[in-house]
């Protein structure tokens, strides 16, 4: 057997070339459909009689003397000047399944959650598929059902079946679901959206019944335990009266039995066709929903008067879904959002010098809070314009209002075409002259649709030079982040409870070990509490400047009270000093905003693969920043500080630092004939798994006054976390760790940290810190010292993690060692 071409063969004396021969496709002789043979053909229409070669009837091709004419490439729209099954064929009709069959959409869009479905027959053309997409854009769509899609587009938002054949396209509002909350298989895809199970189908009308009866009970494997509200949608190539076909064949018995099996119901409405072609029309695309959920889809509707570039048509309805009981709904301290785009900064002014003529309340700290929480709401409602909703594209970026204009002409003129089709008496010229019409009118949106985004590209290249860190480099860093409600908001509530409940774990009763000689607070001084100044309020107010952070759950943004603040500043000044002389931080601001940040690379349904940022009142960070500025003074100036080996949050230090102290240990070594060995420990959830009690007991130690103290203490006190749900807001309890997002929260954290890298470390060895990493540094004269000196090192600094209360993750642990090029390296270390 001869797989190579091009090679010679000897035969006898005669040397041979021999031509591999190119794989030629499987044809049937009745339809000349490709991918099966006659024995197995479902195909309505009989070319059996027609020439391969120009495609007339009354001869076969070895006697034809006519020009070449594909019948199938000319039904399909393509160029049709070659003989069926040519190499001109084969490239104007690709190979896979997918090019010669349809992709049809189905979408969902909610009211508590609603869903709008199209269906139509691409054709495997890529503007057909940019439209597509354009629509789920312009219409609002939720999620799209594409069966036969141009391509399943590597994204998250994609989900696609095994063979590539059908699709679920979530839109812009719809988070992309968990991994496992998916299913795929041959010719069908499940996903777990919200509170429906949404499955796309497709099945070939070329493949055999035996074939359609087994698809069916996979399905049926799939829906029937499903103890959820489910829709199926899809092309089943399937024909029957119940949903408007003049005739039903035998896959169409088959589907009908299989829903009553199911207890699936027929969601179509009337009788339009689904599918339109220039030699006849069906009705092969279904809708169909579990029982309950059946009476809750509205409007299911053909789109008609919409061009798709194929054969299809869209397919809309809504679908509306009962709320979930899952979790604790609470009212949240949530405030409006503003546009600071449309910020007045003289209008934002005036309105904080009327804020400044009303009398503080005299009362607690929260009521003070209150009352500055609500001037801080009008200043910004008289100086900017509210963000209602979270708004999504309309559009995609390739969009011009001539695409628009050609796709109505389109429109016009099928339909056309499909008035003059059912007319009794017609002239074949004429109904082809209109079709030709109706081609080019096609070929000239395709034409423009391909034009406008090699355009766009362009023109999103060439901002290159106007700035070369502006978009294409954000997209190449993969900086830029569709517009999408929370995270929170969209993952599976179970898997959100689960994520929630192990990212703020429950530490209350954790007692650390003695850090400082128990004193008596007799023994303890009452000092003198100064009162914020004027001084300390405006590094605060520089300090937020500087960043460009989100809002907390009051919604002020941190520009809005530097403009604000010079005529509040004596408000401010008051409330924050009853809050270091009672010792009390406001409940409001102790409540934060959750936000979850998605890791790369990480299993979607893990806690591991998300990270917790806490968004607070920007109010609340000018009294961290405060608190900060004081507790940093005392310990540089009375003592005792922080370990110079903690380079992490601390002015002056960073990680350059650390790497220069560690450059130094290495050269110092090496220069004597030594080795060094530097193992990195990782700390599982460190910020939001440090207790409270390790921190309070660190404050003692360094003898933060006792005011300081008491305030930090209610601060770690009563403290919580909201975050939007799709059935409302919840609310967590947290009863450890530190916001990441506070101003105080690294402070705290470097106190607390700060006994494990005071310990006595043996000789030989030492510790290298930036926050929560910990690097610890073994030296000695050989390898085999540098070993046993670094598995001292290291038990010691985890014994002291531990005791803590945090938790060391010893699989992240490496290890790097530091020799002479001289010296012959071990193989293998063992610890």
């Amino acid at each position: 057997m001869v797989t190579a071409p091009n090679v010679r063969v000897c035969v006898g004396w005669t040397v041979a070339r021999v031509q591999l021969l190119p794989e030629r496709p499987m044809r049937c002789y009745r339809c000349h459909e490709p991918g099966h043979t006659r024995a197995t053909c479902t195909n309505e229409t009989d070319r059996g009689e027609l020439c391969f070669r120009c495609g007339q009837a009354g001869h076969q091709s070895a006697q034809c003397l006519n020009a070449p004419h594909c019948v199938l490439c000319a039904e399909k729209g393509k160029a049709a000047d070659h003989s069926l099954g040519s190499k001109s064929c084969m490239k104007s009709t690709p190979r896979s399944k997918s090019s010669r069959k349809s992709t049809k959409a189905q979408m969902l869009a909610p009211p508590t959650m609603a869903g709008t479905e199209t269906g139509g027959n691409l054709n495997h053309c890529a503007q057909a598929q940019d439209l597509l997409v354009l629509s789920m854009a312009q219409w609002s769509i939720d999620v799209a059902i594409v069966s036969e899609p141009y391509r399943v587009l590597p994204r998250s938002d994609w989900v696609g079946d095994c063979d590539s054949v059908v699709c679920l396209v979530l839109g812009s509002n719809m988070p992309p679901p968990s991994p496992g909350s998916t299913t795929r298989g041959h010719g069908f895809v499940a996903a777990n959206i919200g509170a429906l199970i949404v499955v796309g189908v497709y099945f070939s009308p070329n493949r055999p019944l035996v074939e359609f009866e087994a698809f069916l009970l996979r399905l049926t494997a799939l829906i029937g335990g499903a103890d959820r509200s489910v829709v199926v949608a899809g092309d089943f190539n399937a024909k029957s009266t119940l949903w408007g076909s003049p005739a039903t064949n035998t896959r169409g018995h088959a589907v009908v039995e299989w829903m009553a099996s199911v207890g699936l119901v027929l969601a179509n409405r009337g009788a339009v066709s689904t599918c339109v072609r220039q030699h006849g029309e069906s009705i092969i695309d279904l809708t169909l929903a579990s029982a309950s959920l059946a009476r809750r889809i509205t409007d299911w509707q053909v789109a008609e008067g919409v061009e798709t570039l194929s054969d299809h048509r869209y397919i809309r309805f809504d679908v509306s879904t009962s709320a979930s009981d899952l979790g604790r709904t609470i009212t949240p301290r949530v405030g409006p959002k503003w546009s600071l785009k449309g910020l007045d900064k003289g209008l934002l002014q005036e309105a904080a010098i009327v804020a400044s003529w009303a009398p503080l309340t005299a009362g607690d700290v929260d009521e003070c809070a209150d009352w500055l929480n609500e001037a801080m709401h009008n200043i910004c409602d008289a100086s900017m314009p509210r963000v209602s909703t979270l708004k999504f594209p309309r559009k995609t970026y390739w969009w011009r209002p001539e695409i628009q204009r050609l796709r109505k002409e389109c429109v016009a003129v099928r339909r056309r075409y499909t008035r003059y089709r059912r007319r009794r008496l017609r002239s074949q010229e004429e109904e082809n002259a209109i079709y030709q019409a109706y081609r080019t009118a096609r070929l000239a949106l395709r034409d423009t649709i391909r034009q406008s985004k090699a355009e766009a590209w362009q023109e999103w290249l060439n901002t290159l030079e106007r700035d070369p860190w502006g978009r294409p480099y954000k997209w190449v860093r993969q900086q830029f982040r569709p517009a999408a409600p929370p995270l929170t908001q969209n993952i599976d509530p179970i898997l959100r409870r689960t994520v929630v409940t192990t990212l703020f774990p429950d530490r209350a009763d954790w007692s650390p070990p003695t850090m400082a000689p128990p004193r008596e607070d007799s023994q303890e001084e009452e000092e003198e509490i100064p009162s914020v100044t004027s001084e300390e309020l405006h590094a605060a107010v520089v300090k937020m400047g500087s960043k460009n952070s989100a809002p907390g759950l009051d919604g002020v943004p941190g520009r809005a009270w530097m403009l604000a603040i010079q005529h509040l500043e004596p408000r401010v000044v008051s409330i924050l000093t009853s809050c270091l002389v009672h010792g009390r931080v406001p409940r409001r601001w102790k409540t934060g905003k959750l936000v979850l940040l998605q890791k790369n690379g990480r299993p979607a349904d893990q806690p591991s693969a998300y990270r917790p940022i806490v968004l607070l009142d920007e109010i609340c960070k000018m009294m961290e920043r405060v608190i900060v500025a004081r507790v940093t003074g005392h310990m540089n100036i009375v003592g005792p500080s922080l370990s110079p080996k903690q380079y992490g949050f601390r002015e002056g230090r960073s990680t350059i630092g650390a790497i220069a102290h560690l450059r130094d240990v290495i050269e110092e070594t090496l220069a004597q004939g030594g080795v060094v060995l530097a193992v990195s420990l990782d700390i599982s959830n460190a910020f939001n798994s440090l207790p409270w009690a390790t921190i309070k007991e660190g404050l003692r130690y360094h003898g933060v006054p006792k005011y300081l103290r008491r305030v930090i203490n209610d601060y770690l006190s009563a403290r919580s976390v909201q975050f939007p749900t799709q059935d409302g807001w919840e609310e967590h309890e947290v009863v450890c760790g530190v916001p990441q997002g506070s101003a105080l929260g690294p402070l705290l954290w470097d106190i607390g940290y700060d006994w494990v890298l005071r310990g006595a470390f043996i000789h030989g060895t030492d510790a290298i810190c930036y926050a929560d990493d910990t690097l610890a540094i073994a030296r000695g004269q050989s390898h085999r010292e540098a070993v046993l000196r670094a598995t001292a090192v290291v038990a010691q600094i985890v014994q002291r993690i531990r005791a803590l209360g945090l938790t060391v993750a010893l699989n992240k642990s490496e290890a790097i060692i530091f020799h002479r090029p001289s010296d012959k390296l071990i193989k293998r270390l063992e610890f």
